[in-house]
């Protein structure tokens, strides 16, 4: 089963019962009030507001260390505004289970940022490191048990792991001459929404997409206010998990994608006209 089943298919059993997040409001901070030393008039009143566990305010990226048998967690905490840190104690990690390729582990605060007066207010970055029992290898990992909070090591870039995204998921479709390949191309592909392609050549190693953005002043769902349309041709590499981009053009032929990638087949390109740079309805 993949991580992205797994995360579809997750029952309450699977993990403990979610984690109170931290109120919102904690991304911004009043100066001096975080409880430290030298915030003058407020250290008496924050050392009486009581320290409640809750999670980060947001994970905002995953690395595995010691040869994949630990991750390092870094996370969004509650701050004063000053960068203190006397609003938050207590980063703790831990692994609740492991199941069908997925690592779901907890991250844990203790913070005082639920009570206005704390000042604890902004935010700051801190990491906590979770040892694994054997290393990572290709399993996904849920913080919090949040399908939010998915990160894979497949698509990534090492020691990193990726967030699952929108994007690519947590498994992306195999490259190769297929709709959800091509679909999972343009997803990685620098343009707006309202885009629309047609494959123009696939053999497997090489991609060539003509890709159709609407765009308009109000251009909206469903392509409201979209009256005109702006064409590109794409050319693509095969990665290891992903079609990677090389370069785009409006002109005929393979004179662009030469330029990016001499080896690209002109079988692919050579027949293919021109492209209006704009159209519209």
């Amino acid at each position: 089963m993949t991580a992205k089943a797994v995360i579809t298919a997750m029952t309450a059993t699977a993990m403990t019962a979610l984690l109170v997040p931290v109120l919102a409001g904690c991304g911004h901070e009043v100066a001096g009030a975080s409880g430290g030393a030298g915030a003058s008039g407020s250290a008496t009143a924050a050392g009486a507001i009581p320290w409640t566990e809750g999670a980060p305010i947001e994970v905002t990226g995953i690395r595995t260390a010691s040869g994949g048998r630990a991750l390092d967690i870094t996370v969004t905490v509650p701050s004063g505004a000053d960068g203190t840190k006397g609003c938050t104690r207590a980063l703790k990690s831990r692994v609740e289970t492991v199941e069908n390729d997925v690592v779901y582990a907890m991250v844990t605060i203790e913070t005082r940022s639920g009570d206005l007066g704390s000042g604890c207010t902004a935010s700051r970055t801190a990491t906590t490191r979770l040892p694994l029992d054997d290393a990572l290898g290709s399993r996904s990992v849920m913080i919090n048990n949040f399908p939010s909070d998915v990160f894979t090591p497949d698509g990534a870039t090492p020691p990193a792991l990726r967030k699952c995204d929108d994007r690519l998921g947590c498994d992306p479709a195999p490259v190769g001459c297929t709709p959800a390949s091509y679909d999972q191309a343009l997803a990685v592909t620098d343009v707006g929404a309202h885009t629309r392609l047609q494959e123009r050549g696939c053999d497997g190693h090489w991609l060539v997409l003509d890709l159709s953005t609407r765009v308009g002043p109000v251009c909206g769902e469903p392509d409201a206010g979209c009256d005109a349309t702006v064409e590109r041709r794409y050319f693509y590499r095969a990665g290891t998990s992903r079609w990677q981009p090389l370069t785009s053009t409006a002109d005929a032929g393979c004179a662009a994608a030469r330029r990016a990638a001499p080896d690209f087949p002109a079988r692919l390109c050579a027949d293919l006209p021109a492209l209006p740079a704009h159209g519209g309805d």
